[in-house]
């Protein structure tokens, strides 16, 4: 039996959802609360599986003719190898079986109760950890955003001159906020960005390099900006880390924390928001920019870039989260439609400052 978090859909016509996997020799129950709590059962004899490299992730769905376009997503391969063995087993004659029928039902009644509390555990904890992170602190945030960037090791590839002028883009966009926010240069041929708990923003300087205009980069920010300033960053971790975080974070123990985020760094690098979650960053990062007169089309000039730059093999997190691209420029673009915006050469000056300080080439 093994337990997992994934992406699950009920149909084609269905955007997915959060939810936890448990897999056992005979089904797949899969626990979800939104729209609404509940768990769904699928026998493991009606499911087929595959792999999808680009996304690093296992594919489960149900045979055509059962499925509707209910599809299941893990990250990783291990569920998928899980499975095929558990197919093999199933298929082997009854004498080489591992276990007898009569041990078989009995294992299947056990594990039809534990089943039932791991679902009910992975359901509740993660609420309640989600919950926990909207209270933390700022200090905390800081604290834990700190932890994960020292664990990923980026520090002795930071680009300290545009991180600076990135900071100071960034201020003269003029967003309050609670959070010192910082922006971070890495030298590294990796087309990503991403925000970490407690204000610090990671640019790739691969994926700086793309950037043609000030507006891109504007967007960029404001997208990476509302994860941090709604708490995605901090909610994603404290859901994925579960109930280490949450138990050490209730009895005040920041240094299990720490120990915690730093074993799971590499995983936390590759961090997925929801489609709720990223739409919520576009939509909000485009207010930004109309609130500031900035051309909100650097938002869809951002993606297109992007997409057409990026390699097949990776998606930066602003893109890989939300498959439908198109659709997703399109919204941004009818949100912005008539607005009116206007050269800001503040923003203008740093940005020529920044293209102007050279195409970093220590990777």
């Amino acid at each position: 039996m093994k337990t997992y978090f994934g992406s699950y859909r009920v149909s084609r016509q269905h955007e997915y959802t959060d939810c936890s996997v448990l897999i056992s020799e005979k089904k797949i129950s899969i626990g979800y609360k939104e729209p609404a709590h509940k768990v769904v059962h699928w026998l493991i004899k009606d499911v087929d599986v595959s792999f999808l490299p680009g996304s690093q992730q296992t594919r489960i769905f149900l045979k055509e003719e059962l499925s509707g376009g209910a599809e299941l997503l893990i990250n990783g391969s291990a569920a998928k190898e899980y499975i095929e063995e558990v197919h093999t087993e199933i298929n082997k004659p009854w004498r080489q079986k591992k276990t007898t029928k009569e041990w078989g039902r009995g294992l299947f009644l056990l594990s039809g109760i534990a089943g039932a509390l791991v679902i009910l555990y992975f359901l509740l904890v993660p609420w309640m950890a989600e919950k926990m992170a909207s209270r933390v602190s700022i200090s905390t945030e800081q604290d834990i955003g700190n932890s994960v960037y020292d664990a990923l090791g980026l520090k002795a590839r930071e680009d300290s001159a545009k991180s600076l002028l990135l900071t100071e883009f960034f201020a003269a966009m003029d967003i309050p906020t609670k959070y010192a926010v910082r922006v971070t240069v890495v030298n590294d041929n990796v087309f990503n960005a991403f925000a970490l708990p407690g204000g610090r923003i990671v640019v790739y300087a691969a994926l700086l390099n793309k950037i043609k205009t000030y507006p891109e980069l504007a967007a960029l920010l404001s997208h990476e900006f509302i994860h941090v300033n709604n708490q995605h960053t901090t909610r994603s971790i404290f859901r994925r880390m579960g109930s280490r975080v949450f138990i050490s974070l209730l009895f005040g123990r920041m240094g299990a924390v720490s120990a915690v985020l730093i074993d799971q760094a590499d995983n936390l690098r590759s961090l997925k928001f929801s489609r709720k979650l990223e739409k919520e960053a576009d939509v909000k990062g485009v207010e930004l920019l109309m609130e500031r007169k900035i051309d909100p089309s650097g938002f869809s000039d951002l993606f297109t870039n992007l997409k057409q730059n990026a390699p097949a093999a990776y998606m930066p997190e602003v893109l890989g989260s939300h498959p439908d691209i198109d659709a997703r420029i399109e919204y941004i673009r009818k949100l912005s439609s008539g607005t009116v915006s206007e050269d800001n050469f503040h923003l203008k000056d740093i940005f020529e400052k920044i293209k102007s300080n050279g195409t970093s080439a220590a990777y």
